[in-house]
């Protein structure tokens, strides 16, 4: 399977800067840097060889030195100004507590945690930022009711109210969800025999059980919208990125096509996708989604023709 374009590019841009600001560096020291193979960054120094700013003749290309290519050595010539984007520091204090308090939350997926430790180390010494959650989720309980939702089973929890109220009720989790930066699970809730929407934070324990859960996931329109359909999607190689971001994604290639499959909450976001990559597009699956997609390409072209 191909190497999704987004950590490939990032990689192709950290190498430029790293030979940009730190000098040459041997391929096999650049594999260790970026965790991939020799192979890889012999391949990525091909890719940028043949890139760079737009007109793409010699002389806007980026350049390496020839003969220490041979020798397994990266020596950039030519750069172009080409690097990765630097943030500055109300740029990097601002992204540091949206994501601080999204991890927080505890909803947020592991590798958010990762990054999140990777950006306050890249930051905290130099600019003395120290990132405070609004809430903090217990995460053995997140961990119970993540369990209890890919299990279907129900989960007994000891909840807090705004009027810290503590009771103990037994729930069938069906989605975590984050506003605002609080995290939140909605649920049925047998004890209230209706469904509802509990913080996080306010969730003391939690504890999966072997009872399967019985009530239907509510859909609800707009925020944590519920998939309503698999769409089957065959592109060509080149329209691969529309779909690379999108939750629970799986990407296939065949016959130097890729075949996407993904579940639709939001038809219209993902027609808009669609019409953005409309030249690559080869079939389009189910018949509802390709309806909508018919009817937005027709209002398009009638409103170029007005």
């Amino acid at each position: 399977m191909a190497e999704p374009a987004i950590p490939r590019l990032t990689r192709l841009l950290g190498i430029v800067t790293q030979l940009d600001e730190h000098g040459e560096a041997t391929f096999d020291d650049l594999a260790r840097h970026f965790r991939v193979s020799k192979e890889t960054i012999k391949e990525d120094i091909d890719t940028l060889w043949v890139s760079g700013l737009p007109g793409y003749g010699a002389i806007d290309l980026l350049d390496f030195d020839v003969g220490a290519y041979e020798e397994g050595i990266a020596r950039l010539v030519e750069s172009h100004g080409v690097r990765q984007v630097r943030l500055a520091p109300a740029e990097a204090v601002a992204l540091l507590g949206a994501l601080g308090s999204i991890v927080a939350s505890g909803v947020a997926p592991a590798a958010a945690e990762g990054a999140l430790e990777a950006l306050r180390e890249a930051v905290q010494e130099a600019l003395g930022v120290t990132v405070v959650a609004a809430s903090s989720a217990d995460q053995g309980a997140v961990q119970a009711l993540r369990e209890g939702i890919e299990a279907s089973r129900a989960v007994v929890v000891t909840y807090v109210d705004a009027q810290d109220r503590r009771t103990e009720r037994v729930i069938e989790p069906h989605r975590l969800v984050a506003l605002d930066g609080v995290g939140y699970v909605e649920c049925f809730c047998r004890r209230a025999d209706d469904y509802r929407t509990l913080r996080l934070d306010r969730i003391e324990r939690a504890e999966a059980t072997d009872e399967s859960a019985a009530a239907p996931r509510r859909t609800v329109e707009g925020f944590g919208l519920e998939s309503q359909y698999e769409a089957t999607i065959r592109i060509a190689f080149n329209g691969r990125w529309a779909f690379e971001d999108l939750p629970g994604v799986s990407l296939d290639e065949d016959s130097g096509e890729v075949v996407a499959r993904f579940g639709v909450a939001n038809p219209d976001v993902i027609v808009a996708r669609l019409l953005s990559i409309a030249p690559h597009l080869r079939s389009v699956e189910p018949a509802a989604l390709r309806h909508r997609l018919k009817e937005a390409a027709e209002a398009v072209l009638a409103a170029a023709s007005d």
